[in-house]
C-alpha cells in the first residue's frame, strides 16, 4: 500500500542531485531500501502540501529541509533509517489528509518511529489519527494554540477543534501576548493536557523531558521559534525558542521510551532567502534521529528488577509512593495506584525534581493529574 501514496524517495529530485561524502547522512540513506522482512527503526516521511494554510509554499518544505539534511553527519550507531520519500497531493486537500492517514496507520502497525517533514501544521490531525490510540497523548510546541474560531481561517490555524475525541494535548512554548485567556480555557475545557508557557519550560528545560516521554506525538511549530534563530517564517515574531531549545526538544522526543513520531511543520521558503532557516529545520530533524540512536529501552515492565526503587511516605497517603530510578540513564518514573491495575499500578514519567518534592513531604501535581484522572 505504501507504494502506491508515496513517490520514492530515489525518485525526488532533490536526492538525485545528493552526491555527497561517506560521512554524510545521505550518503548512507540513498542505499536504504524499504525491505518489510527487515524494517528499520525510524522513517523519514515528506508531506509537499500547503493548501491548509496561509504559508502554501510549505509545500516546498520537504525537500529543502532534505537537502540539508542529508549533508548532515551519520550515526555511529546500528540504527537503520529508511527515507520513505514524499506523500503523493491529492487533486484535493482533503485526499492528501487521507492519503497521510492511511500511510500513518501502516507504519503505527509496523511499530516503526517516524520523522515527518512538512507541510503545514493541520497535517497533525491524520497522523494523530493514523496512531490507532484510543487516548492519543500530543505534544504541541507552538507560541499560540490553533483553534481559531474565525470564519475562513485555514486549517493550520483551527487544527486543534478537529483532533479525535480523547486527545490528550499539551501546548509547551505558548507567548502570552498570543494566548489570552479565553483561549487558553477553550483548550484547557477539550483536553485534559496543560499549557506550558515560554518562561515556564526555561526555568527548569529539563522538566519537559518526562513530559515528552509520554507522547505520542510532537507536532513542532517552526513558528514557535524567534527569527533570528529561525528564519523562513511567515508568522513574523522576535521572541521564542532557541535554535538550541528547539534542538533539544526533537532530541527529547528521540530518546523517548514511547515510540514517538516528530513532525516538523510550518518553515517558509519563500521567507527564507538565506536557506539559513532551511538548515536550522535540517538540523532539529538530525538530532530527533540522533536521540533514537542514543536511546534505551527502558521502559519499567513487571516487576522492573533493573530499576533502583524508593518508597517515599507523604502525610495524608495511606501508602507510600513509589519511586523508579533507572541505573543507566538516571531517568526516573514514579507509580499512581489505579483499581485497574490487578498486577502492578499505573508508572507514569517524571523527574528527580518530583522524587525531591515527596522527600519534602509534597506530592507531585503529576501525580495527583493522573491520580484524579485514573
Amino acid at each position: 500500500m505504501l507504494s502506491d501514496l508515496l513517490i520514492p524517495a530515489k525518485d525526488l529530485a532533490v536526492v538525485k542531485t545528493y552526491d555527497g561524502s561517506s560521512d554524510e547522512l545521505g550518503f548512507y540513506l540513498k542505499k536504504q531500501i524499504w525491505n518489510p522482512n527487515y524494517l528499520p527503526d525510524v522513517a523519514i516521511l515528506g508531506i509537499p502540501e500547503g493548501r491548509g494554510s496561509n504559508c502554501t509554499d510549505a509545500a516546498l518544505a520537504p525537500d529543502l529541509i532534505r537537502h540539508h539534511l542529508y549533508t548532515l553527519t551519520t550515526y555511529q550507531s546500528e540504527i537503520k533509517i529508511v527515507d520513505l520519500g514524499n506523500i503523493k497531493c491529492g487533486k484535493e486537500l482533503r485526499d492528501t489528509y487521507a492519503a497521510v492517514k492511511m500511510v500513518a496507520e501502516e507504519l503505527a502497525s509496523l511499530n516503526i518511529r517516524l520523522l515527518i517533514l512538512g507541510g503545514s501544521q493541520d497535517f497533525t490531525v491524520p497522523l494523530v489519527l493514523g496512531l490507532g490510540k484510543n487516548e492519543p497523548n500530543l505534544v504541541i510546541a507552538d507560541d499560540r494554540i490553533d483553534n481559531s474560531e474565525t470564519k475562513n481561517a485555514p486549517a493550520d490555524e483551527f487544527f486543534i477543534n478537529r483532533l479525535p475525541v480523547g486527545t490528550s494535548v499539551t501546548l509547551i512554548a505558548g507567548q502570552s501576548y498570543f494566548i489570552g485567556d479565553q483561549l487558553h480555557d477553550l483548550l484547557a475545557a477539550g483536553s485534559d493536557g496543560e499549557i506550558l508557557m515560554l518562561g515556564e519550560i526555561r526555568s527548569d528545560f529539563k522538566e519537559l523531558e518526562p513530559l515528552i516521554r509520554k507522547a505520542h506525538l510532537i507536532s513542532f511549530d517552526y513558528g514557535s521559534m524567534k527569527i533570528a534563530d529561525a528564519p523562513g517564517q511567515y508568522r513574523l515574531s522576535p521572541n521564542g525558542l532557541s535554535g538550541e531549545e528547539g534542538c533539544q526538544i526533537s532530541w527529547y522526543s528521540g530518546i523517548s521510551t514511547t515510540p514517538a513520531w516528530f513532525a516538523l511543520f510550518g518553515y517558509s521558503p519563500h521567507s527564507d532567502p538565506t536557506m539559513l532557516g532551511a538548515m536550522m529545520s535540517a538540523q532539529i530533524c538530525w538530532y530527533f534521529l540522533n536521540g533514537i540512536s542514543k536511546r534505551v529501552d527502558e521502559e519499567p515492565v513487571d516487576e522492573a528488577t533493573n530499576f533502583e526503587h524508593y518508597y517515599i511516605a507523604v502525610d495524608g497517603l495511606e501508602d507510600p509512593i513509589p519511586f523508579l530510578l533507572h541505573p543507566i540513564s538516571k531517568r526516573w518514573w514514579m507509580e499512581v495506584p489505579s483499581e485497574d491495575c490487578s498486577t502492578f499500578p499505573f508508572r507514569i514519567p517524571c523527574s528527580k525534581k518530583d522524587y525531591k518534592k515527596a522527600c519534602k513531604n509534597e506530592i507531585s501535581e503529576k501525580w495527583w493529574k493522573y491520580f484524579n484522572k485514573i
